[in-house]
């Protein structure tokens, strides 16, 4: 199921926010359906301890992210995520699937 909500997450990203609009009400039905599908898939997730690992900005660790690159990012501390590719998640407190991250090193 972690694959749908990431393909749920990745359906939801891709609609243009200016296309959203009243005079779209196929596409703005549709999209409000995927929030709330998204919603609902991640509201069970929680109920069975499941819990959503978005670490943007954090400090890295080894053992809830995996680095998939290094990269210098101006104005950000060497050693946090400067870019999730996957979210990751844990189940009752031990990581399920590490998020997929890109690193900031120093420049």
């Amino acid at each position: 199921l972690l694959e749908v909500a990431d393909i749920l997450e990745k359906a939801t990203q891709s609609v243009p926010k200016e296309e959203i609009r009243d005079d779209n009400p196929h596409l703005k039905t549709l999209y409000q359906a995927l929030l709330m599908t998204e919603a609902q898939i991640q509201k069970v997730f929680t109920k069975h301890g499941l819990l959503r690992l978005d670490p943007l900005g954090a400090k890295f660790d080894p053992y809830e992210h995996e680095a998939l690159f290094h990269t210098p990012v101006e104005g950000k501390e060497p050693g946090t995520v400067a870019l999730v590719n996957k979210v990751g998640y844990k189940l009752h407190g031990r990581t399920l699937r590490p998020a997929l991250v890109g690193v900031v090193k120093e420049a």
